[in-house]
This record gives C-alpha cells, sequence and structure tokens, in this order.
C-alpha cells in the first residue's frame, strides 16, 4: 500500500514548493495553509487535505476574487459544499513515489545535454538541445521528509524522445534524503509518465477560484 497523505506530508510539501518558486512560506490560516502568492492573477491560495468544516467555512467567507482554494478531494465532493460563485479551476493528482526508485539514468537522444544545478537548496534540472535552446525543465526542493518535484516539463517540440524521465532521474540523484518520500502534483499527462517511473496517485488536487472582472 505504501505512505497515506497526511497533513504534515501536505505541510512539508507545500513548504518545500514555495522554496523552489521563491514564494513566501505556507503559513496556517482558515484550518489550512496560506500562501501569499501575490501575483496580477493569484493573490494566494489555500490548500486543504480535505473538504472538510474549514474548507466549507473559508468557502462561504471569501468573496474576494483571484484567491484560490485547493482540497485533495474529488471535485464533485468540493462543489457540492461551496457557493456558486466559486468555480472549478483545474483537477490534478498528487502522488507519492515509495520507496524511491534507483534505476540507472536513462540515455538522451543524440543532440541533447543535461544539466542539473544547485542553489539555495533547490535543484535544478535542465536539458538543451545542440542550439543550447531548452528542451526540458524540472525543479526539486526537500523540507522536512517531502523531497517535492516541481515544474517538470518538456516543450512540445521536444517531446516523446525521454526527456522527463532523464529530467526526474537527475532531481532524484540531487536528492538531499535518500529517505525522504516523494512528492508532486502531475496533470493527466503527466500522471501518465510517473506511473512509469514506479509513482502512485494517492488522491485528486482539485482547485477552485472566483472569476476576477
Amino acid at each position: 500500500m505504501g505512505l497515506a497523505l497526511t497533513p504534515q506530508m501536505l505541510e512539508n510539501w507545500a513548504t518545500a514548493r514555495s522554496i523552489a518558486r521563491q514564494l513566501p512560506l505556507p503559513v496556517q490560516d482558515r484550518g489550512g495553509l496560506r500562501v501569499d502568492t501575490g501575483s496580477a492573477d493569484e493573490r494566494c491560495r489555500y490548500v486543504f487535505l480535505e473538504a472538510d468544516r474549514a474548507f466549507e467555512a473559508a468557502a462561504l467567507a471569501i468573496t474576494a476574487p483571484y484567491v484560490f482554494l485547493k482540497a485533495c478531494t474529488a471535485p464533485v465532493e468540493v462543489l457540492a459544499i461551496v457557493p456558486p460563485r466559486w468555480t472549478l479551476q483545474s483537477v490534478a493528482w498528487v502522488m507519492l513515489q515509495d520507496p524511491p526508485c534507483d534505476d540507472p539514468a536513462p540515455r538522451l537522444p543524440a543532440g541533447y545535454m543535461l544539466g542539473v544545478t544547485m542553489a539555495d537548496g533547490v535543484a535544478s534540472a535542465t536539458v538543451v538541445n545542440s542550439a543550447g535552446r531548452l528542451a526540458a525543465r524540472g525543479y526539486g526542493c526537500a523540507s522536512g521528509g517531502v523531497y517535492c518535484y516541481d515544474r517538470i516539463r518538456t516543450e512540445a517540440a521536444h517531446a516523446r524522445r525521454g526527456l522527463g524521465r532523464a529530467i526526474m532521474h537527475a532531481l532524484g540523484r540531487a536528492q538531499p534524503d535518500p529517505g525522504a518520500c516523494r512528492m508532486l502534483t502531475a496533470t493527466d499527462d503527466g500522471r501518465a509518465l510517473y506511473e512509469t517511473l514506479g509513482w502512485r496517485v494517492v488522491a485528486p488536487y482539485t482547485t477552485i477560484g472566483i472569476p476576477g472582472d
């Protein structure tokens, strides 16, 4: 069965993600975790383990746009308890890999080069082509007993060449604590790749928001 998602794991993941993105660290607020992202299209986000009473209370109290609520719960359960001003923004998947795999490094196709750098506790893995143009990228960061994989992306022109797999392996090699649980959120396409690498879904990850003017 492996590990199940816990409040502490979620907080460690949110902390690592904030560090990786140079955002303010999450704080406890309204029964969830608030991250003050402060961008033009997202003032802040609240992350909850469940769509529970605290989640429902937050949805009732918050009326401002550009605030997002996220819960590790199916969208039908989230939308059933919130006012109609909240709309579904996205559904992703929380995934864990335990124990971490130690597969050999995948071989890159000819003409691609992989590099890994570390700065302020954040690993950055990149693949570039022979012209030096970015083909794939990803980040990794640890907090507590969780190692967060973040923003794993392969450019469309370089898809289906194993570059994402190489990025994942490189980030795993950069993990400071080999015993830490690996955690990420994935789109449907990302989920398909990660499942081939030994990751498993532990929960949906539903985001709702209030549209702006």
